[in-house]
C-alpha cells in the first residue's frame, strides 16, 4: 500500500475540522509547550500496548480554537512474529517479540468548551499523525528445532485521532493536561521469514489510550 491513498483516507476522516477559523492578531500568551507521556492499547496484531513520550506545542487561534504540533518517540513489542506467519512453535517455549520503535510527527486542531478565563478547560478536537517505524528482526527455535529469522519492512504509518480532555491552570504561566484518544492507523508491515520464505502483511488496526502533559504557557 502505497502512501497517497493512506494519505487520502486521513484527509477525508479529518475534512469536516479543515474549514477555515478565524485567528486573532496578538499572540501573547497564546503559545504553550510542554511534555507529555501517552499510552496507547491495540488489540494485539502488531502490538497490545504502545507506550510513549513526547514534546508538544500548541497556539491558540482565538478563545475557541487551537492548533497543536507534537514529537513523539514510542517503543514497543511486536508481539510473537513467528506465530502470525504461522510457523510451528513450542507451545511452552517463551514468545519472541521484536521491539519496535516509533518516531511520530502529527498535528492536530482543537475545540475548547470552557469560558476563556477559566482555570479548567475542557476541549475536544481531532489530528492527524505519520510514524516511521522500525522493526528488528526476530530469531528464534522452531518447534522441529529448526531456526526462524523474521524481517519485517514497516511503511511509514498515517494516523488519524480523535481525542478529548481537560487542561488545568497552575499559577499564570503553568499547566497540566489529561486527554483521551482513539487513534485509527493505517498501516502496511510485512514480516518475512528469511529461512523458510513464508510472509505475513499487517495492515490497519485501531489503538485507544490517553496522554499526561505538563506545560508553560508563553
Amino acid at each position: 500500500m502505497t502512501i497517497r491513498p493512506l494519505l487520502c483516507k486521513a484527509l477525508l476522516a479529518c475534512a469536516p475540522f479543515l474549514t477555515p477559523i478565524p485567528v486573532e492578531a496578538d499572540d501573547s500568551g497564546r503559545i504553550e509547550a510542554g511534555g507529555r507521556l501517552a499510552m496507547t492499547i491495540a488489540d494485539g496484531v502488531p502490538a497490545n500496548d504502545i507506550p510513549g513520550y513526547g514534546v508538544y506545542g500548541l497556539y491558540r487561534l482565538n478563545d475557541e480554537w487551537t492548533l497543536g504540533i507534537g514529537l513523539d518517540q514510542t517503543e514497543y513489542d511486536y508481539e510473537n512474529p513467528a506465530a502470525l506467519i504461522g510457523i510451528p512453535l513450542d507451545p511452552d517455549a517463551e514468545a519472541v517479540d521484536a521491539v519496535a520503535e516509533g518516531t511520530v510527527l502529527s498535528a492536530w486542531v482543537e475545540r475548547s468548551f470552557s469560558a476563556p478565563q477559566s482555570r479548567t478547560e475542557w476541549f475536544l478536537g481531532a489530528g492527524l499523525g505519520a510514524a516511521s517505524v522500525d522493526v528488528p528482526d526476530a530469531t528464534g527455535l522452531t518447534l522441529t528445532g529448526g531456526t526462524f529469522d523474521i524481517r519485517t519492512e514497516a511503511d511509514t504509518e498515517i494516523i488519524v485521532s480523535l481525542l478529548g480532555g481537560v487542561r488545568r491552570k497552575l499559577g499564570e504561566r503553568w499547566f497540566v493536561e489529561f486527554s483521551l484518544r482513539a487513534d485509527q492507523h493505517f498501516a502496511d508491515w510485512t514480516s518475512t521469514d528469511q529461512v523458510s520464505g513464508d510472509s505475513v502483511t499487517v495492515d490497519d488496526y485501531y489503538a485507544y489510550g490517553g496522554n499526561l502533559g505538563f506545560g508553560y504557557r508563553f
